[in-house]
């Protein structure tokens, strides 16, 4: 799947929708960061069937993605080229700059968030203990061979570490995240500014609001 064919997907329908097998689930950040840049957001993203991965994208309508895909679209007008949004706008210098927050960083960030979300939060520590208590009876059915007792322990214990502590790493990943997709959005707001709303309609002369006279 090429970038000019997944940026005429976002051709301003509703949603859109891909299936990702195998290999191609690693696209699915910089389909994210195209889908962004035309005006759309991550809706869903999940398990489809065997080895397959489904991502979907709503339309965003706010005013700030609605100017961001039309000059988007004027680029590529301009150019004549899907390449005009597919091709990174920054240079190899300036994302090696960890300070940077490239729209496929921030589309990456996105992902993760929405992956968040979806995930209770019990989930994680109820994993660790299920790995913890297996760990704990391969431990007590090689009690004879040590070596082998003791590495099975240690595992144990090392899931139930992570059972305590997983859940605050995956909270404080989760809110480095939001930070930073927090400071995508002004820098996009700065770049692709919004009009103030027009002043409301004068009331009619002689009503009650008309302060003209006042």
């Amino acid at each position: 799947m090429n970038d000019e064919g997944i940026a005429a997907r976002f051709d301003g329908r509703a949603s859109v929708e891909f299936i990702l097998t195998g290999f191609e689930s690693h696209q699915a950040d910089r389909i994210t960061w195209i889908a962004t840049e035309l005006g759309y957001t991550l809706s869903a993203a999940e398990r489809y069937g065997r080895g397959q991965f489904r991502v979907t994208y709503t339309r965003d309508d706010s005013p700030v993605s609605r100017q961001r895909a039309q000059a988007a679209m004027a680029r590529v007008q301009a150019a004549g080229s899907w390449l005009a949004v597919t091709t990174p706008p920054w240079s190899p210098a300036q994302a090696a700059d960890p300070s940077l927050i490239t729209p496929l960083r921030a589309a990456r960030a996105a992902r993760s968030v929405k992956s968040y979300n979806d995930l209770p939060a019990a989930q994680v520590p109820i994993v660790f203990v299920i790995f913890a208590a297996g760990f704990f009876a391969l431990t007590w059915t090689v009690r004879g061979l040590a070596p082998v007792s003791v590495g099975f322990c240690l595992m144990g214990v090392l899931c139930l570490t992570g059972a305590v502590l997983g859940p605050r790493y995956r909270r404080n990943h989760h809110e480095a995240n939001l930070r930073l997709l927090e400071s995508f959005r002004r820098q996009q707001a700065a770049r692709f500014r919004v009009p103030p709303p027009a002043p409301p309609p004068h009331p009619p002369s002689g009503s009650p609001y008309d302060q003209t006279g006042k």
